[in-house]
């Protein structure tokens, strides 16, 4: 599970004031509320016909604590990056109302600087360093992203920004597993799409990891074993520790790691009578494909006709593909507007 991280913006020798760094440089209006339990929830919707009645697109980012909008403050450069895809607003803003939400405790953007030039420094190296805040690690778990967009869908809806259509939950990497949870907890949701999700419990992708080098002959089956026999005292561990905050594993809290490993996606898609939108990508080693593929052979063991299974052949977890020595990204948004359009309730 991972964040989407865009194309980087450079914008040589110019102060941070005139880089897209607030909602507004994205047509995005900020608002929030305040929630006794989850906290503060910061959201953003497209400001196209702000305040007229229209179907909702709720887009549900990857994993991680990083803020939607990154400043690069470097040696004689500036640059923005960005862990949302500006494009899916200009794309939806005239049917929808697009909405956004911040993580917990993030801004919606932040400053790293660096002493390096323009032609030194290396992006992800920089965003490996970011340290999230306190609040995420308190309260980043699967349940807060699916009430926090709970609490943002019913302010829509009481405000009467939502026409009372369709509800879109749109998730990409760890908003893949989150909108199916959503849709089962939200029944005005009305169409779920997951974008290089999970099918599986997601410990389970690195446990099938190390069969999988072992049988490419990339380690031995014994170091293959070993690796397995150590991932199953770390998830031993995690299970019996659910809401700890100050243990980590790859990365993520031990809360984030229980939450999002109580219930396999799968289990939870195939309550939905909704339409399905899923996209796998085949060359994925961040959400493999064998975990999606298994959703599709559970909706047909069940006799389940509301999925639509698009698999991105030679495609990573970015969606993007090698053709002739070149990359190629694959954009399934209009498709995706489009099978919205076709498959109503």
């Amino acid at each position: 599970m991972k964040y989407l991280l865009l194309p980087v913006l450079l914008l040589w020798g110019m102060g941070v004031g005139a880089q897209p760094t607030r909602p507004a440089d994205y047509g995005l209006k900020a608002f929030s509320i305040n929630d006794n339990k989850l906290g503060r929830i910061n959201f953003y919707v497209d400001t196209m016909g702000l305040f007229k009645k229209a179907p909702l697109f709720i887009d549900i980012n990857g994993s991680g604590g990083l803020p939607l909008c990154i400043y690069i403050n470097g040696k004689g450069f500036g640059a923005v990056s960005n862990t949302f895809d500006p494009n899916i607003t200009a794309k939806t803003k005239e049917k929808y109302h697009y909405i956004i939400l911040d993580k917990p405790g993030t801004p919606f953007c932040d400053t790293i600087t660096t002493l390096q030039s323009a032609k030194e420094y290396d992006l992800h190296k920089l965003i490996a360093g970011y340290k999230v805040s306190d609040e995420y690690t308190r309260r980043l778990s699967l349940q807060w992203r699916v009430e926090a967009t709970r609490k943002v869908i019913s302010y829509l809806v009481k405000n009467h920004f939502w026409d009372h259509t369709k509800i879109v939950a749109y998730g990409y990497s760890e908003g893949g597993q989150v909108v199916p949870a959503l849709a089962v907890e939200d029944k005005r949701i009305t169409h779920v799409v997951t974008i290089a999700g999970s099918g599986l419990n997601q410990f389970y992708d690195n446990i099938a990891g190390w069969r999988i080098k072992a049988a490419k002959g990339e380690i031995t089956s014994r170091q293959a074993q070993d690796s397995i026999n150590a991932s199953f005292k770390n998830i031993a561990d995690i299970y019996k520790n659910p809401t700890a905050t100050n243990k980590a594993f790859d990365g993520h809290s031990y809360k984030r790691w229980a939450s999002f490993c109580a219930v396999a996606p799968f289990e939870q898609l195939r309550k939905l009578t909704i339409p399905i939108y899923m996209v796998a990508a085949t060359d994925d080693t961040s959400s493999p494909v064998y975990g999606l593929d298994y959703v599709l052979l559970d909706f047909i063991r069940l006799g389940k006709t509301n999925l639509t299974y698009e698999p991105c052949v030679g495609c990573n977890h970015y969606l993007t593909s090698i053709d002739n020595g070149k990359q190629v990204s694959h954009d399934y948004l209009q498709k995706i507007l489009a099978w919205v359009d076709m498959h109503r309730q």
